[in-house]
């Protein structure tokens, strides 16, 4: 192999690895929780998703605890307050969601799973939204 096919690899594995890139610097999920449109409930609020599909808004200035129950057996409960929401109780094996602790507007920006808590093997997630 001759010195200019070695550059010419060089430069060709180069542009492939940026391209590779690209997408990471440009496609990356915003850092904010959506906003809610006009005719949707007050900021700030919680989703509740069960098994991909809205389950209910709630807003954090209307204190309430949630059961979902699911035909499964499947049950959580959700806190909600004006401090935020919580996973009070589930039937799943891990708590890993109960473990997640409380999320609000005080305290989204810095956990580890932003602005949600997330129960896989029962497929309900809360998710916080906040405007600025």
């Amino acid at each position: 192999m001759s010195r200019s096919d070695r550059w010419l690899n060089f430069t060709v594995a180069g542009l492939l690895f940026i391209l590779a890139l690209l997408p990471f610097l440009f496609l990356r999920p915003p850092s904010v929780p959506r906003a809610p449109s006009p005719s949707q409930v007050e900021a700030p609020y919680v989703i509740i998703t069960v098994d991909g599909r809205e389950y209910t808004r709630q807003s954090l200035s209307q204190p309430s605890t949630l059961v979902i129950r699911q035909e499964g057996g499947q049950e959580n409960i959700v806190s909600v307050t004006e401090n935020g929401a919580e996973m009070l109780r589930s039937t799943c094996d891990n708590q890993l969601c109960v473990h997640m602790g409380r999320v609000g507007p005080d305290n989204w920006e810095w956990r580890p799973n932003g602005a949600y808590i997330i129960c896989l093997p029962n497929r309900v997630s809360i998710e916080l939204v906040v405007t600025p």
